[in-house]
């Protein structure tokens, strides 16, 4: 086994977590931050360290709007100009009237003037605030994102150290109860980054993270994406994305999500013809020299999986129409197919969890549909994607699902 393997599979070994895992340490680091700048100690930066298009920086903004912080994104990979992160040089001069002395800029001096300062010889070379720390609001905590840390300029690394550790620049200090979160892709060989040495390292903490597909799932059926994209990728992900498999990713979940928003508007993906448009589409999408996407998609359509029952159907249509397309779905010449239901499950959680989330739902509805796929006389979802099914809404509904819980036929599935 060579040394470059041997190193890209050390990589796999560190503990990764989920972003739904990291956002809570994410929150506890927050608010011990906060007891620790309450003590006089500075707080403390965390980066979040993963593959692209995970989805951290949406993420970390999403925690920012669920604590009502201010939310300030640097690119650190777009900066090529210190002064658009630390402002620009300016000089100023030193004015007095009476007891009061201050230093002011050139464009304020004929003001000062007229209001009776007098204007000293002596000037001094500052920085003007950059404008994105001028949007901060003080009176609210503010998570200030650096974004692609590993991709700036070693000079923009260099820079930003001090802000990182001490929170503070040339010319400026942050506010109080602020909380810097890095993003960086790792320095695997895979990506163009700059390499950090350990003096750098040593001033934050790291998580590794990596893909979730439960978590993408539900965020793609918030968003609306075409459900046959989203039973795709379900189905297929450790194929595609996972490289403890495959030690290499065909796609990320940007990409992903831009292929799926591009071929969304094509109705038939059966079509001899728009199925060669769509493996064209997927071609310029993804670094799939060896056309894994193109097979798995091929083996999808021939399958006829862009034809399983949406969730909106399973959850709103009558039981009497919904049970027959179910059995269809999960039963192949009479052998069940546990992955085609553990993709429905997914699908009917997140669109339950959606449409009751809307104002006027009837939980009475999605209750009545569990009942009538644990009354069925055949398996439809096993019992324990029943389980993941029950306990996610009595989580997240617990008063209003808890009928659920009471009911002897739930129970013994589930308990």
């Amino acid at each position: 086994m060579n040394k470059h393997i041997q190193e890209k599979q050390y990589i796999y070994l560190i503990m990764e977590l989920t972003l739904k895992e990291a956002k809570p340490l994410l929150k506890y680091i927050i608010t011990n931050n906060q007891t620790l700048q309450a003590k006089g100690e500075v707080p403390i930066a965390v980066s979040l360290c993963g593959l692209a298009g995970l989805g951290k920086s949406l993420m970390i903004k999403q925690l920012a709007d669920e604590l009502g912080f201010n939310y300030v994104k640097l690119s650190l990979a777009m900066i090529s100009e210190m002064g658009d992160l630390a402002g620009y040089p300016i000089q100023e001069h030193y004015v007095c009237k009476d007891d009061d002395c201050q230093w002011i800029t050139s464009k304020l001096i004929k003001s000062y003037a007229e209001a009776g300062y007098d204007i000293t010889s002596e000037t001094r070379m500052s920085y003007a605030l950059p404008e994105w720390y001028k949007s901060i609001d003080p009176s609210k905590g503010t998570i200030l994102l650096l974004d692609d840390f590993s991709r700036a300029l070693p000079a923009v690394m260099q820079s930003v150290m001090e802000l990182v550790y001490q929170q503070e620049f040339w010319s400026f200090k942050l506010p109080a109860n602020t909380h810097i979160i890095l993003t960086e892709n790792p320095d695997s060989g895979d990506f163009q980054v700059n390499g950090m040495d350990e003096a750098q390292k040593s001033r934050y903490i790291t998580f590794n993270v990596k893909f979730d597909i439960s978590s993408w799932m539900s965020w793609a059926e918030e968003q609306g994406m075409d459900g046959r994209a989203i039973n795709f990728l379900g189905l297929y992900y450790t194929e595609l994305m996972d490289r403890k498999n495959t030690h290499e990713q065909k796609i990320n979940a940007r990409t992903y999500t831009m292929f799926a928003n591009i071929i969304s508007g094509i109705e038939d993906w059966e079509d001899a013809n728009n199925l060669g448009t769509i493996m064209k589409i997927s071609s310029g999408c993804f670094n799939d020299s060896d056309d894994i996407v193109g097979s798995l998609f091929a083996r999808f359509i021939a399958n006829k999986l862009d034809r399983l029952i949406s969730p909106e159907d399973m959850l709103m249509q009558s039981w009497d129409t919904v049970k027959a397309k179910m059995e269809n779905c999960v039963y192949t010449n009479g052998a069940y197919r546990p992955e085609i239901a553990s993709i429905l499950t997914t699908r009917l959680l997140n669109y339950s969890l959606l449409y009751l989330s809307q104002k006027g739902a009837k939980f009475d509805v999605v209750e009545q549909r569990i009942l009538d796929i644990v009354d069925y006389d055949k398996t439809l979802f096993t019992e324990d994607l029943l389980f993941v099914l029950v306990k996610n809404l009595v989580n997240k509904y617990t008063a209003k699902m808890r009928k659920l819980m009471l009911n002897p036929k739930i129970r013994n599935k589930v308990i």
